[in-house]
């Protein structure tokens, strides 16, 4: 999906079981681990970005930004939804 705020940007919400769509949007910047993560007893996706910086652990309703020079940044739900709308 597109987004806008001031100009237009590339986007996807980590939902914790979109795995293969956010492989697909960020590839080698989306990397992956399993944990019980809801004390089901199932091991779940756990999504970490890799920023220019650092790598940065998603909480499910994140958004991965695809930046102008193709570089990712993970945004929180809250702020994201502030400050972009859907184009």
């Amino acid at each position: 999906m597109k987004y806008r705020r001031r100009g237009t940007i590339e986007a996807l919400q980590w939902t914790g079981k979109n795995k293969a769509e956010v492989k697909a949007f960020a590839s080698q910047f989306a990397l992956f681990d399993h944990a019980d993560v809801d004390g089901d007893g199932t091991l779940d996706s756990v999504l970490k970005v890799r920023t220019a910086e650092k790598i940065v652990p998603a909480q499910n309703g994140d958004y991965l930004v695809r930046g102008e020079k193709g570089d990712f940044l993970l945004v929180k739900k809250a702020d994201f939804e502030r400050e972009w709308e859907q184009a």
